[in-house]
C-alpha cells in the first residue's frame, strides 16, 4: 500500500505544479519504506518517468508547454543528469538529504519572495537559448542528483526571469524533467541503483492523480499555485532534516 499511495500523491502533486514527483517520492522511500537516501534517489526518478508523461499530455491538452524552450532546457539537462548521477555515488546519505532539503528550502524563500516578474515571455535568440541551455544543465543535474525532476526551481525561473505563465511553465518543466528523468534513470539502471519493482508501482499508480492534477493547475490561479507548492517544500523540507538529525 504504501508505494500506491506515495504514487498517488506524487502524481497530484506533479500534475497541480509541474514536478517531477520526486519531492514526494523521495522523502516517502525513505520514512515508508526505509531505503537509503541513496537508493530513493535513484529509484524517485525511474518513478516520476510515467508521472511526467502523464502530466505533459495534461499541459499539452490545453496548449500549456513552450517546446522551443523545452528543447533548449533539454538538451542542456541530459548533460546535467549524467553529471548529476555521477555525483549520487560520491556523496554521503546524509549529506544528500542535507542536500536536498537546501535546495526545497531556498526554492520555498524564493517564492515567498516578491521578486519582479517579467511581464512579458521573452523571445528565443541566440542568447536565451544558450542560457536555457545552461539552466537546462543545472535542472538536470539536480535531476540525477536528488530524484526529482528539477521542476522545484525550473517552474519559478521560467515565472520570474521568461515571463512564462504558471501553467506554461509547470508544462514545460515537465517535459524537460521527462528527459532528464530517462537519462539519469538509464544511468541509475547501470549502476544498479534503483528498485525497478517498486518504481514502477509508483509510478503507475500516479499517472491518473497527474493526469487530475494537471487539469487543476489550469484553473488555479498564480497566487494560490505558489503558496501552496511553497508550503509543500517547506515542510518536506523540515521532515527531511529531522529524519538526518535522528541519524547524527
Amino acid at each position: 500500500m504504501p508505494p500506491i499511495a506515495i504514487g498517488l500523491l506524487a502524481g497530484l502533486i506533479s500534475g497541480s505544479f509541474g514536478v517531477g514527483g520526486g519531492i514526494v517520492v523521495v522523502p516517502g522511500l525513505v520514512l515508508l519504506l526505509h531505503f537509503t537516501q541513496r537508493l530513493s534517489h535513484g529509484t524517485s526518478l525511474l518513478a516520476i518517468m510515467p508521472i511526467a508523461t502523464a502530466g505533459v499530455v495534461g499541459f499539452s491538452l490545453h496548449g500549456s508547454i513552450n517546446l522551443e524552450f523545452a528543447l533548449f532546457l533539454g538538451i542542456g539537462s541530459i548533460l546535467g543528469a549524467v553529471m548529476g548521477t555521477r555525483l549520487l555515488h560520491s556523496v554521503n546519505n546524509d549529506w544528500l538529504a542535507r542536500i536536498f532539503s537546501f535546495i526545497l528550502l531556498l526554492t520555498a524563500i524564493w517564492l515567498f519572495v516578491d521578486i519582479p516578474v517579467n511581464s512579458e515571455e521573452l523571445d528565443l535568440t541566440p542568447a536565451s537559448a544558450l542560457i536555457l541551455v545552461a539552466i537546462g544543465i543545472l535542472v538536470g543535474g539536480i535531476a540525477g542528483l536528488l530524484g526529482v525532476g528539477g521542476g522545484i526551481i525550473l517552474v519559478p525561473i521560467l515565472v520570474i526571469f521568461f515571463g512564462a505563465t504558471a501553467p506554461i511553465a509547470k508544462g514545460t518543466s515537465l517535459v524537460v524533467a521527462l528527459i532528464a528523468g530517462t537519462v539519469g534513470s538509464w544511468r541509475n539502471y547501470r549502476n544498479a541503483n534503483v528498485d525497478i519493482p517498486i518504481a514502477l508501482k509508483i509510478g503507475l499508480a500516479g499517472i491518473p492523480t497527474a493526469l487530475i492534477g494537471a487539469q487543476l493547475a489550469i484553473v488555479m490561479s498564480d497566487q494560490v499555485s505558489t503558496i501552496l507548492f511553497a508550503l509543500l517544500l517547506l515542510a518536506t523540507a523540515v521532515r527531511l532534516l529531522q529524519t538526518t538529525r535522528k541519524h547524527d
